[in-house]
This record gives structure tokens, C-alpha cells and sequence, in this order.
């Protein structure tokens, strides 16, 4: 199992994966910062987000 991430803004395929929740968190918050020039969203809301999905 795996979790998974995709950024909801317009036009930005940013997609993480990874078997580490808090690597995702930390994955989310360092693009919206640098990419999106935001303060990162709460980690609430990114677990909210967050899917879980099978990998092989």
C-alpha cells in the first residue's frame, strides 16, 4: 500500500506517491510553497486529500 497525493490548482500535474505518509505531507508542503508560492495547507487537509492505493 502506498499513499498518494495529486495537487487540485489548474493546470499542474504534480502527482506524489510514496509508502510514507509523512513523506507525502512533507512532498505536499514543499510544492505548494515553492511552486505555488503558498504557505502549505494544514496536514489535516492533505490527509484529508490523501488516497491509499495498491501498488505491485
Amino acid at each position: 500500500m502506498a499513499y498518494q497525493f495529486e495537487c487540485a490548482a489548474p493546470d499542474c500535474v504534480f502527482l506524489i506517491r510514496a509508502a510514507d505518509e509523512s513523506e507525502v505531507i512533507s512532498q505536499v508542503k514543499r510544492h505548494s510553497e515553492e511552486q505555488h508560492g503558498k504557505s502549505s495547507p494544514p496536514e489535516d487537509v492533505i490527509r484529508e486529500r490523501m488516497e491509499t492505493v495498491e501498488v505491485e
